[in-house]
């Protein structure tokens, strides 16, 4: 045995016989009590008893030579016997600690990813992205999306910054490998990018100003991904051509593994920005690096001075004013998910708040229980710091346990509640628990402990008060303390309210978004996309060929009652394009959602034909140029005027109007507001599309093929893919979609956030039964010889149950009113996420305080149950 394990051998048994003579001192000082000795003299003689003893072991450990070391041992160890003693009440507090440290552990990683990890770039610091600020009469708001115009004046007009430009999303482009097409994602970046970014390839090079002229050769950056999985990391594949979109690309280059841009994709090409076409809406991202030596001040200042010819055809006679500066990427790319997630991270907050305060009432009523013993140990000459170390030691370590716990929790439930998170909640990176996250979890402990010891340490001033006094360990409530743990779980249950009632604002809110009538019959309808974003498909006629035979064939699938194609679905975000309407006087211009479609496209969808007729397969390429427009199109630009018979001019083309047809849900894009709404939309034939408009559409959407079924039929989404492959065996669908599901990812965002802030907030509803339940049935036990006294002195059991049991029902009423107060503070913070609801929604609120109200009156009438079962005779005999 070498020199440490000797000392430690030796510390070992210094300690075990300093433990047994304190116990033998705190048994014989019991006994002695019993006796009829008040604790003070009890005390004294106990310690002269085995002063002797004592004395001869502390002279010994004197030898030891470590005293300071020796204290810490024993007061660990001792607060761990005294936890083990109780092991129900120890795996509580570590549970709930668990929980609460837990969804704060696994929220604040989704904080970190989002809003404070720096992005994976040299000096992230300096990247931004140019934004157009916008404030008017009807209040403020930014656009992200620049128009080509944009991009040159900052290009050529903003020497503080490099700059670059890159398409608003990826989108999906077929790619031949060997006999097989791959649906891959592209996105279109400006020679600029990845320079701005400081990626580097790992093969090749990035794109040059010649590639991203618009008549440039066609080059393609590869994912590192991509690279390896479809061309085996083929190290000469520089040079090489492969087939994408129908088309030949020389590959120039290879990007690292991992790599993250702006937008998730496997491989990108030139994005060839112009001012004509594409470029003529705000389609394009701009993105910028601070050169060095170079202040925000600066840059926002030269953009402020750039004025692209759109802000003046917006304007037009409004008040408003619009310009552009320049937001922190990182704050660019987190504005879409980034409220939701700092609500989220507010309300496990609180989940801590309330689990803290509820386990403070819990150990005051342990201290309040160990009164004797604490009294017993002062009296045999512990000083009062030696008592503080110790009630802090038994909350430290439980809240390290339930610290350690909720780590362990959190890492396991990541992957599971990133799938809960909307799909415009996006990282660059994935979610992992960093250095960061772990010093937010000690600090989260860290208070934790602080804040369940507070209300012990204060209860050891009152201890000499409290319990010297009397003769035994029997003591009368205080009065005191009872306010106090009736002050805590006011505390809880105001908080609970604050929850319960934002739960109630977006559950209302999620319930109207899905009650809204849709202006379609999406059951039992299947849809498929495929990207027509290829060379084989840039003739109309190919175009138009396709379309015909594909529909053909899948209206002779088994069991399908129609079937029908067109650019984009209901409850799917749609093209913005500008319309004439050129019979009215002076030709107004408007813009509104454009929707090629084939004839069955209405009745497959079952959207009622209000005026007029839809399209027939006599409304061809050759024909009069038709249209059918939407309800709210008729209404909002013809001012109640007979639509059917009117002309609206776009693209180059005259339309005339043959139809008024229902609304249909859309997501936001000619206006904000909720996820769904009504937007005014017209309709054009697929054969009688632009030819250059349709390729450019095919750029910026999938169209989809939509079959209509009695019901549900097995191997539909195969029999579909068969119908396409009988037009053109080489285009692959990119995936197959119920129609429900669109309206699901329209509300994805609702949903996460009315699950998970419903979770918390019963999570908070049970905390707080338990702390209105903690504290009328404590009073219980203490009052039990009181109670006892009453009774027998006449008093009904009615009455009394009544007496105990209002402490829980007054201090859940204040905690109620205290949180009406918050929650209107509260309700104005998540106004932004109502759609159908107010603020200060009564119902909610009165069913908030119904439910909470409820609950506490059961809480607190349930432990009063056990006065039915105290015996007064005995009462007054053991008295």
């Amino acid at each position: 045995m070498n020199w440490f394990q000797q000392l430690f051998a030796r510390h070992r048994l210094h300690q075990d016989l300093s433990d047994e003579i304190r116990e033998h001192i705190e048994e014989k000082t019991e006994e002695l009590i019993a006796a009829g000795m008040t604790r003070e003299e009890a005390a004294a003689t106990a310690r002269r008893e085995f002063g002797n003893v004592l004395l001869q072991e502390e002279r010994s450990r004197d030898v030891w030579r470590w005293p300071a070391l020796d204290t810490v041992f024993l007061e660990f160890k001792h607060a761990f016997r005294y936890l083990r003693r109780s092991p129900g009440f120890t795996l509580t507090v570590i549970a709930t600690l668990m929980l609460a440290i837990g969804v704060n552990t696994a929220v604040f990683t989704i904080v970190d990813a989002l809003l404070l990890r720096p992005l994976p770039y040299p000096e992230p610091n300096r990247l931004a992205s140019v934004v157009t600020n916008i404030t008017g009469e009807s209040g403020s708001g930014l656009s992200t999306g620049q128009d080509g115009e944009t991009w040159e004046l900052v290009r050529d007009h903003a020497p503080s910054v490099q700059a670059a430009a890159y398409k608003l999303t990826s989108n999906g482009v077929n790619l031949q490998a060997g006999a097989s097409i791959r649906y891959v994602h592209e996105q279109r970046v400006s020679a600029e990018y990845f320079d701005v970014l400081a990626i580097h390839p790992i093969l090749g090079s990035v794109f040059t100003h010649e590639e991203d002229l618009p008549d440039g050769p066609k080059a393609v950056l590869l994912s590192y991904e991509l690279w390896n999985s479809v061309f085996n990391a083929d190290p000469e594949i520089l040079g090489k051509t492969i087939l994408l979109k129908g088309e030949p690309y020389t590959v120039v280059g290879v990007l690292p593994a991992g790599t993250k841009t702006t937008a998730p994709a496997d491989l990108w090409t030139p994005l060839r920005p112009k001012t004509t076409g594409e470029g003529e809406g705000i389609n394009y991202a701009l993105l910028v690096r601070l050169k060095d030596g170079v202040s925000w001040a600066q840059v926002d200042t030269e953009l402020g001075r750039l004025r692209p010819h759109r802000f003046a055809l917006w304007i037009g006679n409004r008040k408003m004013k619009m310009w552009l500066y320049a937001m922190p990427l990182q704050r660019h790319l987190a504005s879409s998910g980034g409220d939701a997630v700092l609500i989220l991270m507010c309300a496990v907050g609180f989940i801590l708040l309330i689990a803290c305060t509820n386990l403070a009432g819990l150990l005051l009523v342990r201290v309040m229980q160990r009164g004797p013993e604490i009294a017993t140990r002062m009296a045999l000459g512990a000083t009062r710091a030696t008592i503080v170390r110790q009630l802090m030691l038994e909350p430290l370590i439980l809240a390290v346990a339930g610290g350690v716990a909720g780590v362990i929790l959190a890492a396991a439930s990541l992957d599971s509640l990133s799938k809960l998170l909307s799909s415009d909640v996006r990282f660059i990176g994935a979610l992992s628990l960093d250095s960061r996250t772990l010093v937010f979890t000690a600090v989260a402990t860290l208070c934790a402990t602080l804040l369940i010891a507070l209300l012990p340490l204060l209860e050891l001033r009152r201890t000499e008060l409290g319990f010297s006094r009397t003769t035994s360990g029997r003591s009368v409530a205080h009065s005191g303390r009872r306010r106090t743990r009736q002050t805590l779980i006011a505390a809880e249950v105001a908080l609970t309210i604050v929850l319960l009632a934002g739960a109630g604002l977006l559950i209302r809110t999620l319930v109207y978004l899905e009650t809204k009538p849709s202006g379609f019959d999406p059951q039992n309808v299947m849809t498929a996309q495929a990207s027509l974003n290829d060379a084989r498909y840039h003739d109309a006629a190919a175009f138009q060929k396709l379309v015909r035979e594909s529909v053909a064939a899948m209206e002779k699938i088994p069991g399908v009652k129609s079937a029908a194609m067109g650019l984009t679905l209901p409850q799917e975000q749609a093209l913005n394009t500008g319309v004439t309407l050129v019979d009215l006087p002076g030709k107004p211009q408007y813009i509104s959602n454009e929707v090629y479609v084939t004839p069955e496209y209405f009745s497959t969808l079952q959207i009622p034909v209000l005026s007029g007729r839809t399209f027939t397969e006599g409304d061809t390429a050759v024909s009069q140029p038709v249209c059918v427009v939407s309800q709210k199109f008729a209404q909002r630009f013809l001012n109640g005027m007979e639509a059917v018979g009117r002309h609206l001019e776009t693209e180059g083309m005259t339309y005339e109007i043959v139809g008024i047809v229902g609304d249909v849900q859309k997501p936001p894009g000619l206006s904000g507001g909720a996820p769904l709404l009504i937007e005014q939309t017209f309709y054009i034939p697929a054969t009688q599309t632009n030819q250059g408009a349709l390729n450019m559409y095919h750029v910026w959407f999938q169209p989809s093929w939509i079959v209509r079924t009695p019901g549900p039929i097995g191997g539909l989404t195969a029999a579909m893919q068969r119908a396409l492959a009988e037009a053109d065996p080489a285009l692959p669908f990119s995936g197959f979609h119920q129609m429900r599901d669109f309206q699901n990812e329209a509300l994805d965002r609702q949903r996460m956030e009315v699950f998970l802030l419903s979770v918390l907030a019963g999570l908070a509803l049970v905390l707080s039964i338990i702390g209105v339940y903690g504290l009328v049935s404590s009073l219980v036990t203490q009052r039990t010889r009181e109670i006892g006294i009453r009774m027998a002195l006449g008093s009904t059991l009615r009455r009394t149950m009544f007496e105990i049991g209002k402490s829980g029902v007054i201090a859940a009423a204040a905690g109620i009113v205290v949180g009406l107060a918050l929650s209107a503070v509260t309700a104005r913070l998540i106004e932004a996420e109502l759609y159908g609801v107010r603020p200060y929604d009564p119902v909610t609120f009165i069913l908030s305080v119904l439910l909470l109200l409820t609950a506490a009156l059961i809480a607190s009438l349930a432990p009063t149950v056990r006065i039915a079962r105290i015996d007064p005779a005995s009462t007054l005999r053991a008295e």
